[in-house]
């Protein structure tokens, strides 16, 4: 994480300094304003994601999203042209994903694996394309880190193991994410959500207490289902 905020500053320094001399020597004339700041909290974390994740397509797609956003609010390009364009954008994003991503079946391609980080034990699962649907049961869950894109995923919590707090960190693109838990599971949720959102349908709603589930992440262009 240092190392991507290194790269991440860095890219920033370079950048700005390039539009300096380029605004001084009179290519580009601009004056400085915080107008459509806001779009940074798109722009930055894929940023870090385009430098850390595997999946490079998502990531590019939200720098994409977040530099549209900053120049409709600017004023630069008008917002009706942002959505177009935005649009074509994804078109030509899941083009690009379709001649890179290594062969797979109509079932898509699931790539799962088990890790260790700070005594737990942390499944790490990737899904793109098709429809993928894992089930825990019988094993004891500590965490996964999600992440998911053109397509969809189920993750099956009945019968799994938990004996006090485990997480799920979501990264979903452009993908529905379905998350089935037992009656009486507490379940809290810190997701942001950009052009998506979670809809959490249980029949019985526990928030707090243990065992708990603590669902975290981002969702673009996606959406995810909380049920029992």
């Amino acid at each position: 994480m240092k190392q991507a905020f290194k790269i991440v500053i860095g890219l920033a320094l370079i950048a700005a300094g390039v539009l300096w001399i380029l605004n001084v020597l009179g290519v580009l004339t601009f004056e400085f304003s915080t107008k459509g700041w806001w779009a940074l909290f798109v722009i930055v974390p894929c940023l870090f994601g385009l430098i850390n994740d595997k999946d490079k397509v998502g990531p590019c797609i939200g720098i994409c999203v977040g530099v549209l956003l900053l120049l409709a609010a600017r004023d630069v390009i008008s917002w009706n042209m942002m959505w177009q364009i935005g649009l074509a954008l994804a078109v030509i994003g899941l083009g690009i994903q379709l001649l890179l991503v290594k062969p797979f079946c109509h079932q898509g391609v699931c790539e799962c694996e088990t890790v260790s980080r700070d005594g737990r034990n942390i499944r790490r699962i990737e899904t793109s394309f098709g429809k993928q649907s894992i089930s825990f049961a019988g094993e004891t869950f500590e965490g996964a880190d999600v992440q998911t894109s053109f397509g969809g995923l189920t993750l099956d919590f009945r019968g799994a193991v938990i004996t006090d707090q485990a997480f799920v960190d979501l990264n979903v693109g452009f993908s529905g994410v379905s998350i089935i838990v037992p009656e009486g599971l507490a379940v809290r949720t810190s997701v942001n959500s950009g052009f998506g959102g979670v809809s959490d349908n249980r029949r019985t709603k526990v928030d707090s207490g243990t065992p708990i589930l603590i669902i975290t992440g981002k969702v673009g262009f996606g959406g995810v289902e909380i049920k029992n």
